[in-house]
This record gives structure tokens, sequence and C-alpha cells, in this order.
């Protein structure tokens, strides 16, 4: 059972959030995120899920805003960057170009801001000559947005 299935999202409303996330402008350093409508620690649940569920593995996480607390800095807003790979995809981009390394593990952010819990991802470069790995990458930047979209909803 998905995530979409268990809480039965309408298909209008998931097709709705995708096209925001597809649609947003071009951003050269390929960040993109959105506001969870979830607490942050809602939200961190529903990514391990969103992640599992698209055949990815969490190798690690870096939970940057609870150092800082515990440096002191009690008020610190939370914040984490998961990191999460795909060993038959990671093989495949290997094999496209030994230099897409360079954009692995995929990572989604998770943090606290001024405007509520934000979601964030580095997608891959898609505007390259190389017909293969353009394919790769916009693959893979699917992939990465419907994880956006199933942690949110």
């Amino acid at each position: 059972m998905t995530l979409f299935t268990h809480l039965k999202i309408p298909g209008i409303l998931i097709s709705s959030l995708f096209f925001i996330i597809a649609c947003q402008p071009a951003n050269t350093n390929r960040i993109i995120e959105i506001n969870s409508p979830y607490s942050y620690q809602e939200t961190l649940e529903n990514l391990n899920i969103a992640i599992s569920e698209h055949n990815y593995r969490i190798i690690h996480k870096s939970d940057i805003g609870s150092a800082i607390r515990e440096r002191g800095d009690e008020d610190f807003p939370l914040s984490i960057v998961i990191s999460f790979c795909n060993i038959t995809y990671a093989k495949e981009m290997m094999l496209i170009n030994e230099q897409l390394i360079n954009d692995m593990p995929c990572i989604m952010t998770v943090r606290e801001s001024s405007n509520g819990v934000i979601i964030g991802t580095r997608l891959m470069d898609e505007n390259v000559a190389d017909k293969k790995q353009a394919e790769f990458a916009a693959r893979i930047n699917d992939n990465l947005k419907k994880i956006m979209v199933a942690t949110v909803l």
C-alpha cells in the first residue's frame, strides 16, 4: 500500500501538486523546495516512507539543526540533510558517465523556517549534450519530485 492509497488522496490533488513542483522556474543551482503542511517530525517520518516506497535506501542523515542546538544555540531551527541511493540507478549512472558520481547520493533536506517546514532537493542537470545522460537525469528528477509530493501529501 502506498502513502497515496493509505491517505486516500484524490488523484487530482496529487497531479496538481506534482504540476506545481514540475513548473517551478528554472533554477541554475537546481534546487527546488516546497512547504510541508506537517510538523518537522511528521515531515521526516513521511520522507522516510516516501524514500523507501520509491526503492531508495537512506545511507546517511546529517542532523545539522540538532548539532547546532547541542553547541548552545537551543532555539536554532531544526534542519537535516538525508542522503539516499538506489544501487541499480547508481550503476546505470556510472556506466553512462562516471563523473555523475558527483551528483550522488540523492539528497532531501527538511528544515524549520519562518515560513514553516520546508522540504528541498537538488535536481540533476538535464541540460547536457549526451542523450542517455539527459534521459537518466530526467528520470531521477522525476523520482525526486515524486518523493517530495509523497512527503507532503
